[in-house]
C-alpha cells in the first residue's frame, strides 16, 4: 500500500477538526430575508450586503493601514465593519510559513517539501502553517506559490513546488487542504504564468495543461481566495489582475472558482481592473508593510468617481464584497465572536518542529554516494566543515517566508555529538567564519582620539564608545527604542578584502565606509529578526547579520553606524561592528583543510542561492577542492534550493542535498548522515549539466528567456505601475517544460527530474493496469526492498506521446501521469497502486476543452525521468 494511501486516516484526522468548524460557520446564514436580493446565495452574507451603505462596502476592497495597537504587521489588512459586526482581515505574507511580527516556525523550503513527493507531508505543513497563522492572529495566508520553476535561474524559482504540473498540483492542493483544515484561509498565487518575471505569451494548450494545472487543482481543494500576478498574458492591454479573459473566462467560468481574487502589491493599474474580476486591491495605499508609495486605484474616491462616470457599477462592487463575505462566513469570521481570531497566542512550536524534521528528512535527496561513502560508519573520525555544519541554514534569508525560532535552531556538529554521546570522534572547523570578532578598540577612532563618537539621534549630549558591541550576552545591550549614530574612523592594519558586519537586534542598523553605504538591517513586518540579515546565517548569538565583503587599503578609513528604533517594543537594542581580516579568513581555510586531512571522513557543508551560471559563493568551490586534495573520503551537503555548478563533483564520494531544512535541519541532516534517516527525496527538478541546457537559455531561442524581449523583468518595483514596460517571453516550447524538453531534444541532464538514491535496494515486479471508475486507469505493481535498511522509494508512472497523434495538439515523448512514495521495511515486500487520473489521459484541444486521446499509448513505471524498471501498455478508448 503506498504511503500516503496508508496513512490517510491520520491525515483526515488532522483536517477534521477544523473542516467541521468551517461546517458549523456556514449553518449559521438564518432565516432569509425577503429583503435581501441574492449576491451570493448565501443568506447571512446577502443580508449582510444589503444593510451595508456603499463607503462600507467600498471599505472592504481597498487594504489599509492597519492602527490597531496589537497589529502585527502582516502583508495585508482589510479594517472590516465594526457597525455591523464585521471584523478586520489579516493576510499573512509566506511560503513557507507564516511572516508577521511574532517569530513564526522556520518551515523546510518550498522546493524541499516537493522533493518529498508526499502529499502527506504537504498537508502536515499546511497544517503547520495555518495553525500557526491562527496563532499570529492572522486570517489568510499567502500561499502555495504554484507557479512552475520554468527557468532555473529565475530569481523567485526556488519558491516553487518544481517544474511538473502534476507534482506542483498534488502538493499544493495538499498545503491548502492542510492550511484551511486549521480555520485559515489559503491564497494560491500567481494567477498565471508568472513563471519568470515577464509578460507572457503561450499558447491555449500549453496555458490549460501546465500553468492552470495547478490552480485547477487549488480550485478543486476548495481554495478561499487566488493572488493575480503581475504580468500581462497573450498581449493583453492590462496586466493579469485585469484581464477578463483569465480571471473571469477562465478562473471563474471554466474552473469555477468561488473565492475572491486579490492583486499582487502594486499589480492594480486602474479602476477598471474590477470589471475584469479583480475583487480586491492588497495592502492599498499607505500600508507600511510594503503598500506605501502604491497608487492605490480601488481608493473610495477613485472608484466612487469610476461609479459615477458609469465605467464600473455598483453591482460589481456589491459582488466583489460578497465573494470576500462569503469567505468570511466559510472560515467563521461572521460568527459570534470573531475577535477572538486575532488574539496573538503562542504557536505549537513542539508539535510544529516535529513535522518540520520529518519533512527535512523526507527531502533529502542522495545525489552521489559512491562506495557507500553514506551513511557514515560509526568508525573513524569525522570532520564537519563549513558554516552550515556548526549552525543550520535554515532558510536562504530574508524575505516573503517565516524567519525561523533561532533557539530552536541546532547545528548538525551538535546533534551528531547528541546521538553519538561518548563515542563521538568528530571535529568542526568553520571555514568561512560568518559571524566574526568584534573590530577592536585599536582600529577605532574619532579626531584622533580612541573610540567612535556616539550621537543620540533625538539629540542629547555626545559620547565616546572605545568598540561598538552592545549584545543582551554581553550584559550592555542599550535600552529599547535607542537610536544612536556613530562616527569615526576605521584603520586598516593592511591591504586585503575584508568582511565588515552590521549586526543587531531590536532596532535597525546600517554601515557606511569612506561615504557609501555597505550594509543594512531593516525591520521586517514591524520587528527586526534575527534572520533578517543578508543571508545565509544569524551570528553564532542569534543578532541579525548585514555583512559586506570590502576590499580595503591599509590606512584611516570614515565608517559611520546608524540605529533607529524598529516598530516593536520591549526589545532592548543589540548592535555590534563585527570583521573577519584577510588573515583571518586564511586561517580559518587552512584550519578546515587541516581539519580534513586529520580525519577518516571530512563532510563539507556548502551553501548557494545562485544556479548553474555561478561559482559557490565565497570561495565554497575552492574549499572543497583544497579539502578533496588532502582527504578522498570526502562528502558534500548542500543547503540550495536549485541546481548549482560542481566542478569538484568528480573528486567527492557523496553529495546530499538537504534543501533549506527549516529549524531542525541540523537534526534532520544528522540522522540522515548517521543512517538513522533514510534518504528518499527526489528531485523536482531537472539538473542540468550546465545552464545552457535549460529551455529558457537555448540561443536559437530568444524569445524564451526569461529576461524577455524587449523590456525588463515585471517583478522589479520598476514594472509595478508600468507592465507595458516588461519584457515579452514567448512560451514556444510549448508543453515541452522541464523533464519534458529534455526528452524532446535528446538532451542529457546531469541529474534527471525524479533522480535519488538510497541507502537500500528496491526491485519493482509485478506490473498490471485496469480502468479506473473516473476514467483513469489504475497501475498496481510490487515494490520490494532488497537491501539490509528501511526506506522509503517513490514509483513514478510515466506515459509516452499517443502512438497515434490527434492533429493541432502537441504531446511530450513522455508525462509525469502518477507517483507514490512507501515505505517499506528491509527484505519486504509491498503492494502499490498509483492513479492515473482520466485528465492525464486528455489534452486541450484546438476546439477549445479537454479531450482523451484515444488509442494505444506506452506506460513506464520508472526510477525517475529517463530510468524505466516497467514497461506496459494502456489502450484508451
Amino acid at each position: 500500500m503506498g504511503r500516503d494511501r496508508k496513512h490517510r486516516s491520520r491525515a483526515r484526522a488532522a483536517a477534521g477538526i477544523g473542516v467541521l468548524g468551517l461546517l458549523a460557520a456556514a449553518t449559521q446564514a438564518g432565516p432569509a430575508s425577503a429583503a435581501a436580493p441574492t449576491v451570493t446565495g448565501n443568506h447571512h452574507v446577502d443580508r449582510l450586503l444589503a444593510k451595508m451603505t456603499l463607503d462600507e462596502k467600498l471599505s472592504m476592497i481597498e487594504g489599509q493601514a492597519e492602527t490597531a495597537s496589537d497589529r502585527q504587521y502582516q502583508a495585508g489588512y482589510l479594517p472590516g465593519i465594526p457597525r455591523l459586526g464585521t471584523p478586520s482581515l489579516r493576510l499573512a505574507d509566506g511560503p513557507p510559513g507564516v511572516v508577521t511580527k511574532q517569530d513564526s516556525p522556520g518551515m523546510t523550503a518550498t522546493m524541499g517539501l516537493a522533493a518529498t513527493f508526499s502529499t502527506e507531508d504537504a498537508q502536515d505543513n499546511g497544517t503547520v502553517i495555518g495553525r500557526d497563522a491562527r496563532a499570529a492572529g492572522q486570517d489568510v495566508v499567502l500561499e502555495p506559490f504554484v507557479n512552475m520553476d520554468r527557468d532555473t535561474s529565475d530569481s523567485r524559482g526556488w519558491n516553487t513546488y518544481g517544474e511538473d504540473p502534476l507534482l506542483t498540483s498534488r502538493v499544493g492542493a495538499s498545503v491548502i487542504t492542510g492550511i484551511q483544515s486549521q480555520g485559515t484561509m489559503a491564497q494560491v498565487k500567481h494567477f498565471i504564468a508568472y513563471d519568470g518575471g515577464t509578460n507572457a505569451s503561450v499558447d491555449p494548450q500549453t496555458l490549460h495543461e501546465i500553468y492552470l494545472a495547478p490552480f485547477d487543482a487549488a480550485v478543486k481543494a476548495g481554495v478561499s481566495s487566488v493572488m493575480c500576478s503581475y504580468n500581462a498574458i497573450n498581449s493583453g492591454s492590462h496586466s493579469a489582475c485585469g484581464d477578463t479573459e483569465t480571471l473571469t473566462g477562465i478562473l471563474r467560468n471554466e474552473l469555477g472558482f468561488k473565492g475572491f481574487v486579490t492583486s499582487d502589491w502594486g499589480g492594480t493599474h486602474s479602476t477598471t481592473y474590477l470589471n475584469a474580476g479583480l475583487d480586491m486591491e492588497m495592502p492599498g495605499g499607505g500600508n507600511p508593510t510594503g503598500g506605501g508609495g502604491f497608487t492605490s486605484f480601488f481608493a473610495k474616491d477613485a472608484l466612487k468617481k469610476a461609479l459615477a462616470s458609469g465605467t464600473i457599477q455598483e453591482s460589481r462592487v456589491t459582488e466583489a464584497v460578497g465573494r470576500i463575505l462569503y469567505e468570511y462566513d466559510k472560515f467563521g469570521l461572521l460568527s459570534n465572536h470573531p475577535e477572538k481570531r486575532h488574539q496573538v497566542t503562542t504557536p505549537p512550536v513542539s508539535a510544529d518542529l516535529q513535522v518540520i524534521q520529518k519533512t527535512a528528512e523526507d527531502a533529502a535527496v542522495l545525489l552521489k554516494d559512491d562506495g557507500g561513502a553514506l551513511p557514515l560508519s560509526g568508525s573513524g573520525s569525522t570532520a564537519l566543515i563549513g558554516p552550515g555544519g556548526g549552525q543550520t541554514i535554515a532558510t536562504n534569508g530574508t524575505g516573503e517566508k517565516s524567519g525561523g525560532l533561532v533557539q530552536y535552531q541546532t547545528g548538525t556538529y551538535q546533534a551528531m555529538q547528541q546521538a553519538l554521546g561518548s563515542s563521538a570522534n568528530l571535529s568542526y572547523a568553520v571555514g568561512d567564519d560568518m559571524t566574526g570578532t568584534p573590530v577592536p578598540a585599536s582600529a577605532l577612532s574619532h579626531d584622533g582620539q580612541p573610540g567612535l563618537l556616539r550621537t543620540p539621534t533625538g539629540g542629547g549630549a555626545t559620547s565616546v564608545d572605545t568598540t561598538l558591541d552592545f549584545t543582551t550576552a554581553k550584559g550592555n545591550a542599550l535600552p529599547a527604542g535607542s537610536a544612536d549614530t556613530w562616527t569615526g574612523t576605521l584603520t586598516v592594519p593592511a591591504t586585503g578584502t575584508y568582511w565588515l558586519d552590521i549586526q543587531a537586534l531590536g532596532g535597525n542598523a546600517s554601515l557606511a565606509v569612506d561615504g557609501a553605504s555597505k550594509a543594512s538591517l531593516n525591520a521586517r513586518y514591524g520587528a527586526l529578526h534575527a534572520t533578517d540579515g543578508n543571508g545565509p546565517l544569524p551570528t553564532t548569538d542569534g543578532l541579525a547579520n548585514g555583512r559586506a565583503q570590502l576590499t580595503l587599503t591599509a590606512g584611516a578609513h570614515t565608517i559611520k553606524v546608524t540605529t533607529t528604533a524598529d516598530a516593536s517594543t520591549g526589545k532592548p537594542t543589540q548592535v555590534r561592528l563585527a570583521w573577519v581580516t584577510p588573515e583571518q579568513q586564511q586561517a580559518d581555510h587552512d584550519a578546515a583543510v587541516a581539519a580534513a586531512k586529520k580525519a577518516t571522513t571530512a563532510v563539507v557543508f556548502a551553501w548557494s542561492s545562485g544556479d548553474l551560471s555561478q561559482p559557490l559563493p565565497e570561495g565554497q568551490d575552492q574549499l572543497i577542492d583544497d579539502i578533496t586534495a588532502v582527504n578522498p573520503n570526502t562528502v558534500v551537503v548542500l543547503n540550495t534550493s536549485q541546481p548549482v555548478a560542481m566542478p569538484w563533483l568528480s573528486k567527492v564520494k557523496a553529495v546530499l542535498e538537504m534543501w533549506y531544512p527549516g529549524d531542525r535541519g541540523g537534526y534532520a541532516t544528522a540522522d540522515v548522515l548517521l543512517g538513522k534517516a533514510n534518504p528518499g527525496g527526489r528531485l523536482p527538478f531537472t539538473w542540468a549539466a550546465s545552464l545552457d541546457q535549460e529551455l529558457a537559455h537555448q540561443s536559437s531561442h530568444p524569445e524564451r528567456s526569461s529576461t524577455g524581449v524587449g523590456g525588463s523583468s515585471c517583478a522589479g518595483f520598476s514594472g509595478f505601475n508600468t507592465p507595458w514596460l516588461c519584457g515579452l517571453t514567448t512560451y514556444s516550447e510549448g508543453v515541452d517544460i522541464g523533464y519534458r524538453f529534455f526528452a524532446a531534444n535528446h538532451e542529457t541532464p546531469l541529474y534527471p527530474f525524479g533522480y535519488g538514491l538510497s541507502y537500500s535496494t528496491f526491485q519493482y515486479s509485478g506490473l498490471t493496469t485496469a480502468p479506473a471508475e473516473d476514467g483513469g486507469v489504475d497501475v498496481t505493481l510490487t515494490v520490494s526492498n532488497t537491501g539490509s535498511k528501511a526506506g522509503d522509494t517513490t514509483p513514478q508512472v510515466y506515459l509516452d506521446a499517443p502512438k497515434t497523434q490527434p492533429a493541432g495538439a502537441q504531446f511530450a515523448p513522455r508525462t509525469l501521469a502518477g507517483f507514490t512514495r512507501v515505505t517499506v521495511p528491509a527484505g519486504a515486500s509491498r503492494s502499490v497502486t498509483i492513479h492515473v487520473a482520466k485528465r492525464q489521459l486528455q489534452y486541450w484541444s484546438i476546439a477549445g476543452g479537454w479531450t482523451t486521446a484515444t488509442g494505444a499509448r506506452d506506460l513506464h513505471v520508472s526510477t525517475d525521468a529517463t530510468t524505466d524498471v516497467l514497461t506496459g501498455g494502456i489502450t484508451v478508448s
